[in-house]
């Protein structure tokens, strides 16, 4: 039986009675990392049921060591203590634009310990939600100091921790290639580690956003579904409502819209999870009824959804929302309102340091000019882009640069049309996959 191109585990368990060497004469699992970590577990387990301790009744005392509790106690006061040293360290770190955080940082040796990486780990939640060009940096600082901490294996957890959340800002900011390589790093982190089951729920929900953002539905859905598994053997209902938009993404992408409608409509008519779930859940509802062309309908959703990420303080998805919604009235060619959103959106995502919306944004904006004959404003909206992609640090702006440089020097030469903005679009915008649905922090 297969899966999305994958073996599950009945078939490979048939493995197990072959020799080791076996299962490289198979071509899938030759070149299947999933599939061949799977067989490992199975083959893990299988020989662990062999060893007679494990059938052994013995009973054993539920009473604590005195030395285990006294190693508990000290790693509890170490970790205290560093925590409360890097809260001050870290607040100093921050202070300021993040051009100075890195210079900031080498001064001050002191601060390389393992609580300044968890202070900074913590600080991505907010950065995520409101600049997530500032969290690209925080994890950038955080991976840099724990790859250098002595190695034990707590370190490896938090270097795990650190290249997942790397990896996360990473996708946020569309730099899906960079965040596919953090993400293999905190996975061989956490290979280190005994136990780091749940982490790795997390980095598989990731990366099948990521696999999701470059089409690769056959990778997305299995990774979905290992990460769901985790989370209901952890009882954690939070990520498995996570888990569950993440496959509603991949139905959308599939082009099954009903589908993918009902299963965000079920999440945000559910009361018992975080707001952020909920919020996300109507923005994608709304997308979904805008593909079914229920367009008052998607409207309703998308101003429910921008409402609850500002109610939530989720800034960076709020202007997702409203993009889309702006999106919307193009179609309906409702020009004025439009522009007014997507030119206070250029600012926003500016500011959010988001450099491939801020490219797409003024396509957008060029194609409402051209299409109300305001032919002499394409270059003023462009040349604002284009110096801000001047003062931008991220290496995935260049694609960005290029096509609104490109625009730019048309509109100034008169030649820029709606056929040329189009083709811009299918060379950026295309290449770069606008998230038009949002998945929320993992």
């Amino acid at each position: 039986m297969m899966i999305e191109q994958h073996y599950d585990e009945e078939v490979l368990a048939g493995f197990l009675a072959e020799p080791i060497d076996s299962a490289t004469r198979d071509r899938h699992l030759a070149g299947c990392s999933l599939c061949k970590q799977t067989l490992n577990s199975i083959r893990d387990t299988a020989g662990l049921l062999k060893h007679p301790d494990v059938w052994n009744r013995e009973s054993f005392s539920s009473a604590p060591r005195p030395e285990t509790l006294a190693f508990l106690r000290n790693v509890q006061r170490t970790m205290a203590d560093e925590d409360a040293a890097a809260e001050v360290y870290v607040k100093q770190l921050l202070a300021g634009s993040r051009d100075t955080w890195a210079g900031r940082l080498a001064e001050h040796p002191e601060w390389r310990t393992a609580g300044v990486v968890r202070k900074l780990i913590a600080a991505t939640d907010r950065a995520i939600d409101l600049m997530p060009s500032d969290a690209v940096e925080i994890t950038r600082l955080a991976v840099g100091i724990a790859d250098h901490l002595p190695d034990s294996e707590r370190v490896s957890h938090l270097r795990g921790n650190a290249w997942y959340e790397f990896g996360y800002a990473l996708l946020y900011t569309g730099a899906y290639g960079d965040g596919l390589n953090a993400l293999a790093t905190a996975e061989s982190h956490f290979g280190r580690v005994r136990i780091a089951d749940h982490e790795m729920g997390r980095l598989y929900l990731v990366r099948a956003m990521i696999y999701r953002a470059l089409e690769r539905s056959g990778d997305s859905l299995p990774a979905i579904a290992s990460a769901a598994a985790i989370f209901r053997a952890y009882g954690d209902k939070d990520r498995c409502y996570a888990a569950k938009l993440a496959e509603g993404l991949a139905l959308y992408s599939s082009r099954r819209f009903r589908e993918a409608l009902l299963l965000n409509l079920e999440i945000a008519n559910e009361t018992t999870i975080a707001a952020r779930w909920r919020a996300a859940a109507q923005q994608n509802a709304a997308t979904c009824f805008r593909e079914l062309g229920e367009f008052d309908a998607a409207i309703e959703h998308f101003v429910k959804a921008i409402s609850a990420f500002e109610s939530a303080g989720m800034m960076s998805f709020r202007a997702k929302t409203r993009w889309t919604l702006a999106r919307i009235l193009v179609a309906r060619t409702q020009y004025k309102p439009a522009l007014r959103m997507l030119m206070e959106l250029q600012r926003e995502f500016e500011e959010l340091g988001m450099a491939n919306d801020v490219a797409i944004v003024s396509l957008d904006i060029a194609e409402i000019l051209i299409a109300t004959e305001r032919h002499s404003e394409i270059a003023a909206a462009c040349r604002r882009a284009i110096a801000y992609f001047e003062t931008t640090r991220l290496t995935a702006s260049e694609a960005a640069r290029t096509a609104v440089t490109y625009l730019c020097e048309a509109a100034i030469a008169g030649n820029a049309t709606s056929s040329l903005v189009s083709n811009l679009r299918m060379t950026f915008a295309t290449q770069t996959k606008r998230p038009e649905l949002i998945q929320a922090y993992c």
